[in-house]
C-alpha cells in the first residue's frame, strides 16, 4: 500500500510523460500480438491468498518488456519492468547488481479482490506495440453439479451487473433459468450451444428491495447448477 501511494504522489509531480509509463489505458487485450501466449498459472495456497506465476510463449527477442495489472475497474499498472529474452530463450530482468530474475520465478498476488471480479496482466514492450494479455478470477462465483458447471463474472462497478456463463451441458438442450432476486422469482427457457455451453447471460438488478443477495440456477435433465451470490455495495467487498 506504501508503495502504491508513494508511486501516485511520484506521478503528480513528474507529469504526463512518467504518468504514461505507469499507468495505462492504451494496453488492450483485443489488440494482443498475434504469436505470443501468456498466461496465469495459480499457485497452490490451500489456506493463503490466491497467488500466480507467469507463463509466457513466443516472445520476440530484442526488445524490453514490462508486466501490468489490472485491477478490477481499473486501468493497466505497471508492476514490473526491464524483461528481456536472454541467449538461452528465457524471458529474464537483470538488476543493477547484474543478478537476474527469470518471470516464471516471480509470484503474483491480486491482494485483496472481489468475488467474481477478473484480474488481468499484461506482458508489454515499453512501446506497447507488442503485447500479450492473461486474465483470471481469482476468486469466482461457481457452482457444480456433475458435469455441468454455472459460473458469474461481476461486470459493474456498481456490484449490480454479471454476466453468466455455463458448460458441460448437453448440446441443443433447452434449459430453464431461473434467478430468485428481492422477493421474486423469474423462469425462462435458453438453449444449449452444440459444444455444451450456454450462450453468455448478462443479469441487471435493480434498486428495489432490501435483499442483495441472489441466485442464479439452471435446470438441465441430468443436472442442475445454481450459485447464490451478493449484489450491490456486498458484491464490491474485497476478500
Amino acid at each position: 500500500m506504501a508503495r502504491r501511494i508513494g508511486l501516485a504522489a511520484l506521478l503528480l509531480l513528474w507529469g504526463s510523460a512518467v504518468d504514461a509509463r505507469h499507468s495505462s489505458a492504451a494496453l488492450d487485450p483485443r489488440r494482443a500480438t498475434p504469436g505470443i501466449h501468456l498466461e496465469l498459472v495459480e499457485q497452490p495456497s490451500p489456506a493463503g491468498p490466491v497467488k500466480y506465476r507467469l507463463r509466457a510463449e513466443g516472445v520476440p527477442r530484442g526488445l524490453s518488456f514490462g508486466i501490468w495489472t489490472k485491477n478490477f475497474g481499473q486501468n493497466f499498472e505497471e508492476a514490473l519492468s526491464g524483461f528481456q529474452v536472454n541467449p538461452g530463450g528465457i524471458l529474464v530482468s537483470v538488476d543493477e547488481l547484474g543478478r537476474s530474475r527469470r518471470l516464471e520465478d516471480i509470484v503474483l498476488d491480486p491482494g485483496p479482490y472481489p468475488r467474481g471480479a477478473a484480474w488481468a496482466v499484461a506482458l508489454a514492450s515499453d512501446d506497447h506495440k507488442v503485447a500479450a494479455f492473461a486474465r483470471v478470477i481469482p476468486y469466482p462465483i461457481t457452482s457444480w453439479d456433475g458435469s455441468c458447471a454455472v459460473s458469474l463474472e461481476l461486470i459493474s462497478l456498481y456490484g449490480n451487473r454479471f454476466v453468466a456463463s455455463g458448460a458441460g451441458f448437453a448440446g441443443g438442450e433447452d434449459v430453464e433459468i431461473e434467478l430468485r432476486s428481492a422477493g421474486r422469482v423469474t423462469h425462462r427457457k435458453q438453449r444449449v450451444l452444440a459444444d455444451g455451453r450456454l450462450p453468455l447471460d448478462v443479469i441487471s438488478h435493480g434498486s428495489i428491495g432490501v435483499e442483495r443477495v441472489a441466485r442464479y440456477a439452471v435446470k438441465a435433465l441430468s443436472c442442475g447448477p445454481a450459485v447464490e451470490y451478493e449484489w450491490g455495495e456486498a458484491a464490491l467487498k474485497r476478500r
